[in-house]
């Protein structure tokens, strides 16, 4: 074998590896969304590395968009939620372009959710539970924009998180997050598109650990929002023509 097969072998940056350890603390769950890494020092102490080493690796997170840089007494690097950022933007655009609809936002969202309700209820714990109830009755605290879209939106997001499968929720929240901007945008009446109360079913099934009933449930919940959404955006295709 010639000796032209083999390539040069080159040295891993101090900034890569110590970056490499923290995505593999961020995606093993011990840093989670919302979560803040440890402290510059911290982390220079912890890793026996310069103060440049250190940032270089943060900047690197941050560009990869898994931690969000936060300035300020209280600030430092917090670890991003998997929304798939660059699908929403495109998503928003094409949207508002005319080349893509709520309805197929939304048979996405009949594909998918159905799921994540039926793996919610087999996971669902009594302090899940509390948390959906507390949505539940949150819904209506307030009905301004984008507040109320936030509130509407809150039970989604915790069934995705209670699935335990960081994919899936990524996509449910990327397609929730979506319908955020678009409505945030031209703002149509809460209590039309998403009138309160309608998940009371879908967590009545997952405190139940009744997976069928939570899947069935979710995707009648989704069947009825998208039948609003279609008339919804008949009338603002319309007023644009």
């Amino acid at each position: 074998m010639s000796l032209e097969t083999f390539k040069p072998v080159k040295q891993i940056k101090a900034s890569d590896e110590v970056a490499q350890q923290l995505r593999t603390a961020i995606f093993d769950g011990t840093y989670q969304a919302g979560h803040k890494l440890p402290s510059e020092r911290e982390l220079i102490e912890s890793f026996m590395v310069s103060r440049t080493v250190v940032r270089e690796a943060i900047k690197g997170l941050e560009a990869s968009g898994l931690v969000e840089i936060k300035q300020g007494a209280t600030g430092g690097a917090f670890v991003k939620a998997i929304t798939f950022e660059r699908m929403s933007s495109a998503c928003n655009d094409l949207f508002f372009m005319g080349k893509l609809s709520f309805t197929e936002l939304c048979e996405a969202r009949l594909l998918i959710e159905p799921m994540i309700a039926r793996l919610a209820a087999k996971n669902c714990t009594k302090a899940d539970a509390e948390e959906l109830m507390q949505a539940h009755r949150s819904e209506s605290d307030n009905l301004a924009y984008p507040h109320t879209v936030v509130l509407r939106q809150k039970v989604h997001h915790l069934l995705a998180d209670m699935t335990g499968n960081r994919f899936l929720a990524g996509i449910t929240k990327s397609l929730l997050q979506v319908l955020a901007n678009i409505t945030n945008q031209f703002e149509p009446d809460t209590n039309v598109i998403h009138p309160a109360g309608l998940h009371l079913e879908v967590i009545n099934a997952v405190i139940a650990n009744d997976e069928e009933a939570a899947a069935q449930a979710m995707y009648n919940h989704l069947k009825g929002f998208l039948d609003r959404l279609q008339h919804i955006e008949s009338d603002f295709r319309n007023t644009k023509e």
